[in-house]
């Protein structure tokens, strides 16, 4: 039953920054998807792939619908330098 709650939820798989404040906002790749403009696949990529790289066209979409709902969010908050 736990490991079907944890698969469920996605425990324990990894995040990047973004991701993190994805999780933190209580935002789903998709309702971000289409706040941003940015197709959910390339949102999901950003939340949990490392080494992932967007065009910069894309993370100015993201950050412009993520400052609607953070204003605190900055591109080195949420795109930090891995």
């Amino acid at each position: 039953m736990i490991s079907e709650v944890i698969r469920m939820f996605g425990l324990g798989k990894y995040r990047t920054p973004f991701g993190k404040w994805l999780d933190d906002q209580k935002k789903t790749s998709v309702e971000f998807a289409s706040e941003s403009g940015v197709h959910r696949q390339t949102i999901d990529s950003m939340a949990g792939e490392k080494g992932y790289a967007p065009r910069q066209t894309t993370i100015n979409k993201v950050l412009k619908a993520a400052k609607k709902v953070d204003p605190e969010a900055t591109y080195e908050k949420l795109f930090p330098p891995m």
